[in-house]
């Protein structure tokens, strides 16, 4: 188990923050952030899962544009700090 980082568990709150405003309608993202932010430790299951999902996923992100669905759902799944924080331990655990 893995804990989560303080900047994967904001990003991802700053997501549902912004998914309520614009209802991007992403149910496993909403989910996926909802974990980050209350359960203080991931399987690397899951952040096999989040690596995957972020970097397919950064194309559609556009930093400080909240305004499209893209940038929320990669938010909602913890944004940059995340894939950033999954690449690091994914590399360290093969």
């Amino acid at each position: 188990m893995y804990f989560v980082p303080p900047q994967v568990r904001m990003t991802a709150y700053r997501g549902l923050v912004a998914n309520r405003e614009i209802k991007c309608n992403n149910a496993i993202g909403v989910r996926r952030a909802r974990q980050l932010m209350i359960q203080p430790e991931i399987s690397i299951v899951t952040i096999k899962k989040m690596y995957s999902y972020l970097s397919r996923a950064k194309t559609y992100y556009r930093p400080g544009d909240l305004s499209k669905c893209g940038t929320v759902s990669f938010m909602l799944w913890g944004g940059t700090p995340a894939l950033n924080w999954s690449r690091k331990i994914l590399k360290a655990y093969k």
